[in-house]
């Protein structure tokens, strides 16, 4: 039988290739609530609408930026405009049932060297949405790669954000 999974990434890679983000598997997913897409990676569906009540702190049917930075981010980085009062119920869960919602796996040979388009605040955005948490200020290298630190499961970690849009993070050095 085929790996789901696999299919899901390539699925999502022939169709959108530049959409294709990732962080370094080999560090744990954050244990907050805003990273429950962890029961994605083991192969089973997500609890989307489980997912959103525990995530919708203040039971308004909203997801605010305050309430969800993760989620806000990668709707921000789907093309997903947030209304005034935060994601919708509908909103998250049309996102968080994606194949490449929970996607974190980064291409091989991640990050790639290339022209980046992106802002310092695109790349942030990014790095955000697969799970990586206080940021820090981004540089663009020679080679046209955001690269910073931040936060994955408690543990610092170097990021680097390529013109592809993958997130690629490992452990950082002291």
């Amino acid at each position: 039988m085929p790996n789901k999974s696999l299919a899901y990434l390539l699925l999502a890679t022939l169709a959108a290739p530049s959409a294709v983000l990732a962080q370094d598997s080999t560090l744990p997913a954050a244990p907050d609530a805003a990273t429950a897409d962890s029961t994605t990676m083991a192969g089973t569906a997500p609890d989307c609408e489980g997912e959103f009540t525990t995530l919708d702190a203040d039971a308004n049917g909203y997801l605010s930026e305050a309430e969800s930075p993760r989620d806000h981010a990668r709707a921000s980085v789907d093309g997903v405009a947030a209304g005034s009062d935060g994601l919708d119920r509908d909103q998250f869960l049309q996102l968080c049932n994606a194949p490449a919602w929970a996607e974190d796996t980064p291409e091989a040979g991640a990050p790639f060297e290339g022209a980046n388009s992106f802002t310092e605040e695109q790349a942030q955005e990014r790095a955000i949405a697969w799970n990586v948490t206080d940021v820090s200020a981004l540089t663009k290298d020679d080679q046209g790669i955001w690269r910073g630190t931040g936060m994955v499961g408690g543990k610092a970690v170097s990021v680097a954000i390529d013109y592809k849009g993958n997130v690629v993070t490992t452990p950082a050095t002291n």
